[in-house]
């Protein structure tokens, strides 16, 4: 056992001696690669990445227009209000709830502007404005004891009359994606 440890000690003791400068060599050429890594990065055009990123670009856009003609269709009366009717209500109940009701629609869609273009944003944002004229303004037609059936059927009717059309207003956004 003598003669193993006498063996043993300038083993340990070359091994502790050569650490540092072993650690110092990996240091060396961890470094060494990471600048030719960041060589070889700048040389090369970086064509995949930017068409990543292009195609993730158009994607939100086209995916931003998808949910404006939601958004559209949605606040469209003849949409609106058999989705939002409720007979027991009064007029003025039901008009407050199709406002909230468009508001909240309109909110929850509000960061699409981002993708969409200046002139679709404002076709939408005008679209939204009419119908909530259109809603007020029919409305002021009915009692306030009146029924909801009776304030749809009137906000219905100005909609078939108004030149307010969502179908107009989808052209315009169709024609604005390409």
């Amino acid at each position: 056992m003598n003669e193993i440890f006498y063996l043993l000690i300038p083993l340990v003791l070359f091994t502790i001696l050569l650490y540092p400068l072993l650690r110092k060599a990996v240091s060396l050429l961890e470094i060494f690669v990471n600048k030719y890594v960041q060589q070889t990065i700048k040389n090369e055009p970086l064509v995949l990445h930017e068409d990543k990123t292009l195609a993730t670009v158009v994607n939100l856009k086209l995916l931003a227009y998808e949910r404006i003609v939601l958004l559209i269709e949605r606040l469209k009366p003849d949409s609106l209000i058999p989705r939002t009717l409720s007979p027991a209500l009064t007029s003025k109940a039901y008009q407050l709830l199709l406002l909230n009701d468009i508001r909240k629609e309109f909110e929850y869609n509000l960061s699409q502007q981002l993708y969409l273009s200046e002139h679709a944003w404002k076709v939408t944002v005008n679209f939204k404005d009419n119908i909530i004229t259109l809603i007020n303004s029919a409305a002021s037609e009915c009692q306030v004891d009146d029924k909801a059936n009776k304030l749809g059927q009137k906000i219905l009717e100005r909609y078939i009359v108004d030149e307010l059309k969502a179908d107009q207003i989808l052209k315009i956004i169709k024609l604005d994606i390409i």
